[in-house]
């Protein structure tokens, strides 16, 4: 017979699992950022982290970004609701754009 684990014990681990999450994805206040799409179109996005001084480094997954730049300067530029920003762990963003051969 399987022994199930109490209530509190398992609440506990996947609220400590959930903040290591967070932790792991809060964007830097300045550096790489993830730039994820939800309401605006990835080319207005990079308009808008171009306008906020930031630099195009590559393509994330799906139709994200990943920019140099500062975070408060790239969010306000965004409206409310246009994008996520994340922090850009390299595992997660490959694509350079501009990249020569």
């Amino acid at each position: 017979m399987a022994r199930r684990l109490p209530l509190p014990l398992l609440l506990h681990a996947t609220l400590f699992a959930a903040m290591l999450l967070v932790l792991a994805l809060r964007p830097p206040a300045e550096g790489t950022l993830l730039i994820v799409p939800l309401a605006a179109a990835p080319g207005v996005l990079a308009s808008a982290a171009l306008a906020a001084d930031a630099r195009l480094v590559g393509r994330g997954p799906g139709r994200s970004l990943v920019v140099r730049g500062t975070r408060d300067r790239i969010t306000a530029r965004l409206r409310l609701g246009d994008a996520l920003l994340l922090a850009a762990p390299s595992p997660l963003c490959g694509d350079d754009i501009g990249v020569t051969a």
